[in-house]
């Protein structure tokens, strides 16, 4: 009595395995290094928090950086919302060309 086992599926979950415990060990070695760090006196860490401040300065400024962009972004969002909108106003009119019909329009000044 032979029994077949699904040989992919047990791999699949072996490197799954693999890289959360590479990445747990990874994580340890960085939070062992930056505790050595700072008692070292290499990096600075008024608050005790063990995040190096530079670290944390950094952050913030990339944070500062993001939320300049983000508003950007939302600002061109608006205007193509409101050109599109304009589009779609505008397509209409191409059928009425088709047929000859004149412009739509203000009046010619006299």
């Amino acid at each position: 009595m032979e029994v077949e086992i699904d040989v992919n599926i047990n791999f699949k979950t072996m490197n799954v395995i693999f890289i959360l415990i590479g990445l747990v060990i990874l994580l340890i070695v960085v939070n062992i290094a930056a505790i050595w760090m700072t008692r070292k006196g290499l990096t600075r860490d008024d608050n005790n928090n063990m995040i190096p401040d530079i670290l944390e300065e950094k952050f913030t400024d990339l944070k500062e950086d993001v939320s300049i962009r983000v508003e950007r972004v939302g600002e061109e969002m608006k205007d193509v919302v409101k050109a599109v909108k304009e589009v779609g106003n505008q397509i209409g009119d191409i059928p009425k060309a088709a047929t000859g019909r004149t412009r739509p329009g203000r009046k010619p000044k006299k």
